[in-house]
């Protein structure tokens, strides 16, 4: 039986024109671009407004949703099976906006008037480092669900984030060091954010070997969550690094939030996006397969296993 909704409170209208005066003193005293400032502040209104009036309306439906969302995603079984239905789009969108991103920025983006075309290296590197810091923030994330919900799908989604992560992060690393000898005259120093990232890559060689040295899978999945949790910390320091200490590498040339926007010009910086999103989607489909793969070896004797192999 379908639930009435319910007449929308006062507080809500209440809390609507609150929160648009909110807007409009953000809008006026925030030193952003206006794309960000509309972006943001107009996008994130309009979704919390209606957010809310869907929660104060139906709350048991809203309640009840997140509730089976939840359950769901949380069986290996449903999780088999809606993943695999994702797979084929998240392969189409990595492929082609890796190509896309990949050919302009290395072939057709102009060269930088002081590096030259050796700054090109930041096709790779960029999004290589991006998605290091991304898929570390993922299983922190998931390391929580795991030790507070005990969700065992979570502990399986830090399994197979962590080596892919690793790749990245190498890779970051590697290309950073390839770009630093023209750059800085030297492939490494002791410097706060490449010391930092040199950490993070060590954390996730870390959650991949106490899932390999714990022989029960729960136990090592419950290690593995404490250290992605903790380790969430090093994340911040790899990303405000260069804020916070005198260091030899760049600050970020791209802002969505800060008062003179991205300084890289449009022509290197749409390449640049697309190729860090391309690798966003790649790190979604090397997730799903893995941890795919690993629901199957975990559930090899149910029978819902030999149904879908059959």
């Amino acid at each position: 039986m379908t639930q009435a909704a319910r007449p929308v409170p006062g507080h809500f209208y209440l809390s609507s024109v609150l929160g648009l005066v909110l807007v409009a003193v953000l809008y006026a005293t925030w030193q952003a671009p206006l794309a960000s400032r509309v972006a943001w502040l107009g996008g994130g209104y309009v979704l919390g407004v209606l957010f809310y009036l869907g929660a104060v309306r139906r709350p048991d439906w809203y309640w009840q949703t997140l509730v089976r969302w939840y359950h769901q995603l949380g069986s290996p079984r449903y999780f088999y099976r809606i993943s695999g239905q994702w797979l084929p789009y998240l392969v189409v969108l990595s492929a082609g906006m890796l190509m896309v991103g990949m050919v302009w920025g290395l072939a057709f983006a102009p060269p930088h008037h002081e590096q030259g075309n050796s700054y090109r290296i930041i096709y790779l590197h960029v999004p290589a480092a991006s998605g290091a810091l991304m898929g570390y923030s993922a299983m922190s994330l998931a390391g929580l669900v795991a030790l507070v919900w005990r969700m065992k799908m979570a502990e399986i989604v830090i399994k197979a984030i962590a080596p892919f992560g690793a790749v990245l992060a190498a890779v970051a690393l590697i290309s950073g060091a390839i770009w630093g000898r023209p750059t800085w005259g030297t492939y490494w120093i002791w410097d706060a954010r490449l010391t930092s990232m040199l950490i993070l890559f060590f954390m996730y060689l870390g959650v991949i070997a106490l899932q390999n040295a714990i022989s029960d899978p729960r136990q090592a999945g419950r290690a593995a969550s404490l250290l992605s949790v903790v380790g969430l910390i090093n994340v911040i320091i790899v990303r405000y690094s260069v804020d916070w200490w005198n260091s030899l590498h760049q600050g970020s040339s791209m802002s969505m939030f800060g008062a003179g926007g991205s300084s890289i010009h449009p022509s290197m910086l749409a390449p640049l996006l697309i190729s860090m999103f391309g690798t966003y989607f790649l790190f979604a489909v090397t997730v799903l397969i893995r941890t795919r793969t690993e629901v199957l070896w975990r559930e090899r004797r149910s029978a819902w296993v030999k149904e879908e192999l059959s």
